[in-house]
């Protein structure tokens, strides 16, 4: 009986021990659950960005513009051809060099173009000598026919040799300015100043008429040709400013369109526009691939972002701001986009946003919506910067 006594005290025993096990347990599990931080707030996500990658919307005079693409080509420019056959003597000029008008490119030999001009002189003294002999026997029959010593059929007769006398001396004076003229043409100059773009003839190569010796260009005063859609061409008029780019060329390039072609292309149901270009110091060069906006209008004050914070998904268009720190995309609706101090804007019309509200500059592609944001990088505290906007 003593035994079974003592058994239920030790059982009552372990059963207290093992209730105030299970309450300690459930209090510090208590205590640690409310010093946990929330769980919505620990797994809130957190997109970062940098300094370059976020922009304010901005308030600029918009230039309306229309892009433009095309290649470079010479306003002034000639192929140089052989005017006479011979061989040339001597070539003076090759690609790339630059000629004054009038320099002389190659000489073509002269001496049977020569000897030709020295028998047109020749004759062309006998023929102005057979003239005054029928000068002179006129005179005399005049004074005859008038005393009645010769018939009057006499005297026609001398005034008809007189005639083909004065015709034969005309065609050879005429004979001769022919043969001097070839003999001018045997020196091939520039007919402008310029650059020699091909040479197509060496020292000693016989040249036919017609041949190409040379091409010329003057790079001084350059035009780009550049296509532009029907349905914009009424916005676009001869002395409207362009802005244009070429590759290997720093500095923008400021043009003018100077002329409109009146057909539309068959293809492309195009109209091609000519912008002439400045080219003082030759810096550009034929051909070259140039990309650049025509100025056809201004918007004054307008409410814009850049042109690449704009998001396009069919007709809706949108973009991405920060409000409150979080990252929230905001339908809007666009204006005209165009130039302001050299970076391409996008007018907000009726803009939900305001002046200053920041927003995403570039297209980072899809973003989620309601994340935090946080600003890294250069000059930013290593434990980053949370973004607050509007």
């Amino acid at each position: 009986m003593h035994l079974s006594r003592k058994r239920a005290s030790v059982i009552a025993a372990i059963v207290i021990v093992i209730l105030l096990a299970i309450g300690v347990v459930h209090s510090l599990r208590k205590r640690a659950t409310a010093n946990a931080p929330a769980p919505s707030s620990a797994n809130e996500p957190v997109i970062e960005f940098t300094q370059d990658d976020l922009t304010a919307v901005a308030r600029h005079t918009l230039s309306e513009t229309l892009p433009l693409t095309g290649s470079l080509r010479a306003v002034t420019q000639a192929a140089v051809k052989a005017k006479v056959a011979g061989s040339a003597l001597d070539v003076r000029a090759r690609e790339g060099d630059t000629v004054k008008a009038g320099q002389i490119l190659t000489t073509i030999d002269a001496r049977d173009y020569a000897a030709r001009a020295d028998q047109s002189r020749g004759q062309m003294a006998a023929m102005a000598g057979q003239l005054d002999i029928a000068k002179q026997t006129l005179e005399n029959n005049r004074v005859l026919v008038e005393k009645g010593f010769i018939s009057k059929n006499a005297f026609d007769t001398a005034q008809s040799q007189y005639a083909i006398a004065a015709a034969n001396l005309a065609a050879a004076r005429a004979a001769l300015s022919s043969s001097n003229l070839s003999v001018a043409d045997t020196i091939v100059r520039a007919p402008f100043g310029g650059q020699i773009a091909s040479r197509n003839v060496e020292p000693g190569e016989h040249v036919a008429v017609d041949a190409k010796l040379f091409d010329i260009v003057d790079l001084t005063q350059l035009e780009l040709e550049a296509p532009v859609p029907v349905g914009e061409i009424g916005r676009v008029r001869i002395g409207q400013p362009v802005l244009l780019r070429f590759d290997g060329i720093d500095s923008p390039v400021n043009a003018t369109v100077t002329r409109i072609n009146p057909a539309a292309q068959a293809g492309s149901r195009s109209i091609m526009i000519y912008v002439r270009v400045a080219n003082p110091q030759s810096t550009l060069r034929i051909g070259m691939f140039g990309t650049g906006s025509v100025i056809v209008g201004s918007t004054a004050n307008a409410v814009v972002v850049p042109a690449t914070s704009v998001r396009t998904d069919g007709p809706r268009h949108s973009v991405y701001a920060i409000t409150n720190g979080k990252l929230v995309e905001v339908p809007v609706t666009t204006g005209a986009t165009g130039d302001a101090g050299g970076s391409s804007w996008t007018e907000l019309v009726n803009a939900p946003l305001g002046e200053g509200q920041q927003v995403v500059k570039n297209n980072l592609g899809a973003l989620r919506v309601g994340s935090a944001v946080r600003l890294v990088g250069a000059g930013v505290n290593a434990a980053s910067s949370p973004v607050t906007s509007r």
